[in-house]
């Protein structure tokens, strides 16, 4: 009995954080993009400023590689994002290549889930 309140009560913790985090309810997407070799700090600048049009709070991080590999989560209500951010970023000769997908959230407290026993 024990256990099952504690799955009980993490899994109404759990749904507060994927609550709050998600601030006004849009839906969250992330956005994985990969850069060539001709792609300069300008090009990168550009392509945070285009996903921060989305998302004000939009956090883009460039994995500092070579080529670099950037990666959002973008919250937006913009039906059908992932098309329009891929239409938008593809045809950038600096770009290789986009992916986008609606974002999940297995782990909202950073993977550290209990396991419970029948």
């Amino acid at each position: 009995m024990l256990i099952r309140v504690v799955n009980v009560m993490f899994a109404v913790l759990a749904l507060g954080a994927l609550a709050s985090s998600c601030g006004d309810g849009a839906p969250a997407y992330d956005v994985r993009i990969v850069f060539n070799e001709t792609v300069t700090q300008e090009d990168m600048d550009e392509v945070a400023d285009l996903l921060e049009s989305y998302d004000e709070d939009v956090d883009f991080l460039v994995q500092e590689i070579f080529p670099p590999i950037g990666v959002a989560r973008v919250e937006t209500d913009v039906s059908d994002f992932c098309a329009v951010i891929t239409a938008e970023l593809e045809g950038r000769s600096y770009i290789s290549e986009v992916t986008c997908a609606k974002a999940r959230d297995d782990a909202p407290d950073g993977g550290d889930t209990p396991v419970s026993y029948p």
